[in-house]
């Protein structure tokens, strides 16, 4: 029982009727009835406020056993949320773990796959320079042709503004635009005279020849549409395959121009060799018909910078002394 309790408790008790004082002279069974009944009645009031304080006590009590049922059910929920939130914790750890060794594993096969890529790509440009060697050393007319067409497309293509990576794939493919004429006959590689149909059709097939020779590796992936497309035409009307526009792999359609002035512009078995000026001047012609007028005009402009006289002039000071035998 609190103090505020006891409190109550003595000030009803305090203010309950008084007994009357008895003195010698008042004996009587009035004054007992009335002694018994003040007795009882104030029994009666201890009673209830006993009572009273009980309940108030039962309630208080009940309303604790409550507050203490949440509470342990609380803390059965925050055991249970921290025990799920540890095992959470130790997976999200292992899938960490897991992921970081993953990620190596990742890198590791990256970085192979960047070594087999380089090492491809030395023995794939090591090849073609060798290529290029022995074109040279057979038929210098032939390695000068590849060397100068190279060289005006890494110029047409860092004109551009391709990236370096692309201007070199550009130019060392390049060199296998007519890989497909070693099927070609000589006799008609060699011919002096203006080619027959039947000849044309022939000479037509080392596009598909060339596409078919340099297999199916990545790193000739490039050379493979240069070798197929060179001859294709912005207007669609070249050939094997009639490709117009931007169908046409950029590097063909460069190719085409370098390829094309390179051929104006030097002695053939069937021709003299144009001057430099009738070889633009036809380049330009044939801009937006034979060949992409953004190209012609990336050329052109190297042409007026002397940039193509330029490469001319290197190709000519590095050439091998000995002399040509044949046309390409």
């Amino acid at each position: 029982m609190g103090a505020d309790d006891t409190k109550e408790m003595i000030e009803t008790v305090d203010v309950s009727p008084r007994l009357p004082e008895i003195t010698g002279e008042e004996h009587g069974p009035d004054v007992f009835r009335q002694l018994l009944h003040q007795a009882v009645r104030v029994a009666d009031l201890a009673n209830a406020q006993a009572m009273r304080m009980a309940l108030d006590f039962a309630k208080v009590y009940e309303r604790e056993q409550g507050v203490r049922h949440e509470f342990e059910t609380q803390l059965g929920q925050m055991t249970l949320m921290e025990k799920q939130a540890t095992r959470y914790a130790e997976d999200l750890a292992s899938m960490l773990r897991s992921e970081r060794e993953r990620r190596k594993e990742l890198e590791r096969a990256l970085e192979q796959e960047r070594v087999a890529n380089e090492e491809l790509r030395r023995t794939g440009l090591q090849g073609i320079s060798h290529l290029l060697l022995a074109a040279t050393i057979k038929d210098r007319t032939t390695g000068e042709h590849l060397q100068r067409v190279r060289g005006y497309v890494e110029a047409i293509a860092r004109r551009l503004g391709l990236t370096a990576d692309l201007v070199e794939e550009f130019g060392y493919s390049s060199v296998m635009h007519d890989v497909g004429k070693i099927h070609t006959p000589d006799h008609i590689l060699q011919s002096e005279h203006h080619l027959t149909d039947e000849q044309f059709g022939v000479i037509k097939q080392h596009c598909i020849d060339g596409e078919r020779m340099l297999g199916e590796a990545r790193f000739f992936e490039t050379a493979r549409a240069i070798a197929r497309e060179h001859h294709e035409r912005w207007d669609g009307r070249g050939y094997p395959d009639g490709k117009k526009g931007e169908e046409i792999s950029l590097a063909a359609r460069i190719v085409s121009v370098a390829d094309v002035f390179d051929a104006l512009t030097s002695k053939r078995p069937y021709k003299d060799a144009w001057s430099a000026d009738a070889g633009l001047k036809a380049i330009e012609k044939d801009a937006g018909e034979r060949f992409d007028p953004e190209v012609v005009s990336a050329f052109v402009a190297l042409y007026r910078e002397g940039v193509v006289e330029t490469i001319r002039c290197q190709v000519a000071a590095n050439a091998p002394e000995q002399p040509g035998s044949s046309a390409t």
